[in-house]
């Protein structure tokens, strides 16, 4: 029992300090950003794209909030915004999803980078496959003239701290709260391997993530990523990913995957309490993903060696050179 408890021990520091290098500098870098107005500026420019999704451009600002701050960030501005503006069902179905594809992206992409695949990459990828996600599923509720009703917001309005000792506050919290769920997910995951749970879940997933290209070595990572997210579960998605057991191919589709599907029942759960209609947050979403996984295998089988130079880090794979 102690040995468990010593190695679950070693595990959570191995685990936190690169994340936590990630995640504390780009807290003030993020905050900079929003206090010097570029989260504005860039909020102008995604206006005429929001418009392609069927979106009031009001809503652009609310995106954008999502893809540089957070989520959270966002459902406060959407909360306030909203009562403003005459919206449908569909429509905010199409905002919540693009958002549970695209958001925290300087963080996250930072995460993705540091596992083996480029900030670039990552970025691009998230951003560009939420507006084309966006854009079919407007135009299939349009089409269809599905959840076209009014929407009536149910959540209160809430105010947006502005002080900063509010803001450091807050930061203080989340850097402790992740550090919590990091606890938990590591004597969880630890504890599940001791009782054998880990070989049954590789088992009952390993036929699955075969036909979509991802060895099952991969699978702490695809388990971490779809559980508890890329920010709460990047130390050890870093570290499985550095380990050396797992192929360039499997480093990038199940990055790949994790960055457009991850944190499935949190972020699921959010999006339908703020108004998301459960067909586009959760089964489209996972649907059109798997998708353009697939895409991706496709295209890494016929252009191996662009696609490695392009998008992989290959100091970080070394390693794995030989499971190929």
């Amino acid at each position: 029992m102690n040995k468990f408890f010593k190695n679950s021990l070693l595990e959570i520091k191995d685990i936190c300090i690169p994340l936590y290098k990630i995640l504390i500098p780009f807290i003030f870098v993020i905050k900079i950003l929003e206090e010097i107005g570029i989260v504005k500026i860039i909020s102008n420019f995604f206006e005429p794209i929001v418009q392609l999704l069927g979106l009031p451009a009001e809503l652009g600002i609310v995106w954008v909030t999502a893809i540089i701050i957070n989520v959270y960030a966002a459902i406060i501005l959407f909360i306030n915004i909203v009562p403003s503006l005459d919206l449908t069902v569909a429509q905010v179905t199409v905002l919540t999803l693009v958002i549970l594809i695209a958001h925290n992206i300087l963080v996250e992409s930072a995460i993705s980078r540091a596992a083996g695949v480029s900030f670039s990459y990552a970025s691009i990828l998230r951003i560009g496959i939420a507006f084309l996600a966006g854009f079919i599923l407007y135009r299939i509720y349009f089409y269809f003239g599905f959840l076209q009703e009014k929407f009536n917001l149910v959540l209160e309005q809430r105010v947006i701290a502005t002080d900063y000792y509010s803001w450091m506050l807050g930061q203080v919290e989340n850097l402790i709260y992740v550090f919590f769920i990091i606890c938990i997910l590591v004597f969880s995951l630890n504890f599940l391997k001791k009782i054998g749970v880990e070989n049954l879940i590789k088992k009952l997933l390993k036929t699955p993530l075969k036909l979509m290209g991802i060895s099952s070595s991969a699978i702490n990572i695809i388990i971490v990523g779809l559980t508890i997210g890329l920010q709460f579960g990047g130390g050890l998605l870093i570290k499985e990913a550095k380990s050396g057991s797992i192929n360039k191919q499997s480093i990038l589709l199940s990055l790949s995957l994790l960055n457009l599907v991850h944190a499935v029942i949190e972020d699921t759960i959010l999006m339908m309490i703020i108004g998301g209609h459960i067909s586009g947050v959760l089964f489209f979403r996972i649907i059109f993903s798997l998708l353009i996984v697939f895409l991706i295998l496709f295209l890494y089988k016929n252009f191996k060696a662009y696609l490695t130079n392009l998008f992989l880090l290959r100091f970080k794979l070394r390693r794995a050179e030989g499971c190929n």
